[in-house]
């Protein structure tokens, strides 16, 4: 009975879930494709590769869903969102909402990220996203997806520690239009897990961007509001016809931000799908 009562008097010790992003995501957050950010993220470097004990204002002890982690390459360069996925979402949307533990991976090849300690070696980047339930041990749950984690045999690393499974490519229409410049058409394509679009204005006068995305921070097809002020880095997009020199823009952006597979715009949107079918490219 003395065991019991100690037992029960014990504190109950549970996993942690880490809240943070990568620094350079502050000005760029329609990178991450997540509706909302939360008041209190806190943008730091550690949330990169962190280490055995993560800040007190960057742990959050319970998630109403589940906790995630995100890894996007951009320019070469890793950046990584942590976090209760409900905080990134918007309220009461259920496309959103995720609800079971998965982890998905991309590898993209048209991206070299330096790796070791003198950086002077590189490797093709990888893009992932895992789900993960908190539990009773005393782990944090989301920190699987590093840097340093990265510099091992990816693929291996990916599908036989963390159980991730490969995205499926699909071919996406890729254009730009803003203000009267640029195409919205689907003379031009790419390849990738995802189709994206945000169509919308950009500083006030009309912008439609469609390509493709290697991952997504939702499980299922999705569209969500968007409405920030952010910084471009050469222009709105990924190899738009209209900023060709690197130059970084500040602009106010209010669209809407599509993610989809091809199944879902082939079944749902019937004019862009009978465009797909003639030219083989999934049209969002």
């Amino acid at each position: 009975m003395l065991l019991l009562l100690f037992l029960l008097e014990l504190p109950f010790v549970s996993s942690k879930c880490v809240q943070c992003a990568s620094p350079n995501l502050q000005n760029q957050w329609q990178l991450t494709g997540l509706a909302r950010q939360p008041a209190n993220l806190q943008f730091h470097t550690f949330c990169d590769n962190g280490g055995p004990a993560y800040p007190d204002n960057m742990q959050t002890p319970s998630c109403s869903t589940l906790c995630f982690e995100m890894v996007i390459p951009i320019e070469n360069q890793y950046h990584f969102v942590r976090g209760c996925h409900d905080d990134f979402t918007e309220k009461g949307v259920t496309t959103q909402q995720v609800r079971d533990e998965k982890c998905l991976y991309t590898n993209v090849t048209d991206q070299l990220v330096a790796v070791g300690d003198d950086g002077t070696n590189y490797a093709p980047a990888v893009a992932a996203v895992r789900f993960a339930q908190i539990g009773k041990d005393t782990d944090y749950v989301n920190t699987k997806l590093t840097k340093s984690a990265f510099e091992k045999e990816i693929s291996k690393y990916m599908v036989d520690t963390l159980k991730c499974i490969a995205t499926q490519t699909t071919n996406c229409v890729k254009s730009m239009y803003y203000d009267g410049t640029g195409a919205d058409n689907n003379k031009e394509s790419c390849t990738g897990a995802y189709c994206t679009s945000v169509d919308g204005y950009l500083n006030g006068k009309r912008y439609v961007e469609r390509g493709c995305a290697p991952i997504s921070p939702y499980l299922d097809n999705v569209c969500l509001a968007i409405k920030s002020n952010s910084s471009f880095h050469s222009g709105p997009g990924n190899g738009g016809v209209i900023w060709r020199e690197k130059r970084s823009l500040d602009a106010i952006l209010d669209a809407t931000q599509c993610f989809c597979t091809s199944k879902f715009i082939k079944r749902f949107v019937a004019f862009h799908s009978r465009r797909s079918r003639a030219t083989g490219i999934s049209y969002l």
